[in-house]
């Protein structure tokens, strides 16, 4: 008998064109996180050289995770609009409306500290509400309902508080961003988050290696296990950035209370966007939205659950900005849709959608802060720095774009 040559059938190479693509989505992912450090490195390098060593010390670099916390929070939530391909331009006059609620109870109302922030964050969510179902039910496109919003939420709240500062504000309310937690208790939380995250990558790196044995004994898919210099790799990419965080820490105060609200905030949504069927789809819908529809996706649904996430983080932000300033003042917040939206991309997250991670947008308002900070530190002017951060986001959409083109080839 002839022997019988079983060839692969269209499907099956199909199957192994998209886990290729996969692959090489990570490895872009990585390039482009190489990318991200090596930036770092260099521009703190050079602030530092050129500042006769002022920039890395543990006071400046601890004041800078205090101060990228606000950015942080709203580029987590443009991320994911961004990732279902929409925008959201009425960031920071929301924010600004948040404010001036927290103000306004914790001043005028004499509220317990919980019920204004409580207060705050419900008001964020009917922002997010109203202009999510502009665009969901009334079909008006992200851009013009919260290019709306931006016009609207500023002016309801300079109207409101006759564009008067409110405050000050108790030192309680100051706490919540302006407080650190104490360097005892520091480096035990940090040492907790280090064996936890250890044991976590060991274990799933075990696991993933298990089942690759068992599937290739059992020939349904030849696939090696999971290289050691991987996981060490990954470990690696742990320890380093906790190690610095204890040496901030060590350095001045503690970990500053700002930046455990950011951590929060990009687990919780990290989790959201990368282990749940919501974030499935939202990426779905990004990528690909009549796929999405096809593929059962609630578009309405996940687009306006999107805008009610953003709406819950102007809430936050508003009562951090509120406590980082001591008051809610009439230009509280202007601009900051600008630099979440350059912070979502220059970490990763595509304006054509589909493509990018919280952690990403978080990197990159942590690096634009890095550059604010630099340059305020060298005494550049604001003009200037205006110009350097633009030049900066071009480059970002060139990288973005040029990534784009190469991966659809």
């Amino acid at each position: 008998m002839m022997s019988q040559t079983t060839l692969p059938s269209t499907a099956e190479s199909n199957n192994s064109l998209r886990k290729q693509a996969r692959m090489e989505l990570g490895a872009v992912m990585s390039r482009r996180t190489l990318i991200f450090v090596g930036v770092f490195v260099v521009l703190a390098v050079l602030f530092h050289l050129q500042s006769n060593g002022l920039f890395l010390t543990p006071r400046n670099l601890s004041l800078m995770l205090r101060q990228s916390a606000i950015l942080a929070v709203v580029a987590a939530g443009v991320a994911i609009l961004m990732t279902m391909s929409e925008i959201d331009l009425s960031i920071g006059s929301a924010v600004f409306l948040c404010g001036v609620v927290s103000a306004e109870l914790a001043t005028q109302g004499n509220l317990p500290l919980i019920v204004v922030v409580l207060a705050a964050l419900g008001t964020g969510v009917l922002l997010g509400a109203v202009q999510g179902a502009w665009v969901v039910f009334l079909g008006i496109p992200s851009f013009i309902a919260t290019l709306a919003g931006l016009l609207a939420f500023r002016g309801i709240g300079l109207l409101w508080t006759n564009a008067a500062t409110i405050g000050p504000v108790s030192p309680e309310f100051t706490a919540l961003s302006e407080s650190y937690i104490p360097p005892g208790i520091s480096y035990v939380i940090i040492a907790i988050a280090l064996a936890f995250g250890v044991g976590f990558i060991v274990i799933r790196d075990r696991r993933k290696s298990a089942k690759r044995r068992m599937e290739a004994r059992e020939g349904i898919l030849a696939r090696p296990p999971v290289p050691m210099g991987r996981t060490i790799g990954e470990i690696a990419l742990l320890v380093v950035p906790l190690g610095i965080l204890a040496w901030i820490v060590g350095g001045f105060l503690g970990i500053p209370m700002a930046l455990v609200w950011v951590v929060i905030i990009v687990i919780a949504l990290s989790v959201l966007m990368l282990r749940t069927t919501y974030g499935r789809g939202a990426y779905l819908l990004g990528a690909n939205r009549e796929a999405a529809i096809y593929s059962g996706v609630n578009v309405k649904r996940t687009v306006f659950i999107g805008f009610i996430i953003m709406g819950a983080l102007y809430g936050v932000a508003g009562v951090l900005l509120t406590a980082r300033l001591g008051s809610s003042t009439p230009g509280a917040g202007e601009f900051l849709e600008l630099d979440a939206i350059a912070a979502a991309v220059i970490g990763g997250v595509s304006l054509r959608g589909g493509v990018g991670k919280v952690a990403g947008a978080v990197m990159g308002a942590v690096l634009l802060t890095t550059i604010n900070n630099g340059m305020s530190i060298l005494n550049i002017s604001s003009f200037s720095q205006a110009i350097i951060k633009g030049l900066i986001l071009i480059a970002a959409l060139g990288v973005d774009a040029y990534i784009l083109r190469r991966s659809s080839r």
